[in-house]
């Protein structure tokens, strides 16, 4: 489903807050009130997350700021993505 091509947003009534440096962010699903918390990794994937860069552009954000393998990364950000699609957190554009 998710490809480096693939652009993302936040699906409508859906925010995101990064809680600072080490705290990881907050989702919050204003229709349903769900909230969910994330850690560092997925809270710099969100942040970057504008509906304008392509999943790609978002991975390297994430690289840009943590030491980790860029396969698994990519293959962890797609099953992330893929989730908070099935979620309603983000859409696929």
């Amino acid at each position: 489903m998710v490809q480096d091509t693939t652009v993302l947003s936040f699906a409508d009534g859906v925010s995101f807050q990064q809680m600072g440096d080490g705290e990881g962010g907050v989702v919050l699903k204003a229709g349903t009130g769900q909230l969910f918390t994330c850690n560092d990794t997925t809270s710099v994937f969100l942040a970057a997350l504008d509906g304008r860069r392509t999943f790609a552009e978002l991975m390297q954000a994430v690289l840009d700021q943590f030491e980790v393998n860029e396969d698994e990364l990519r293959d962890d950000l797609k099953a992330l993505a893929s989730e908070l699609h099935e979620k309603g957190i983000v859409r696929v554009q």
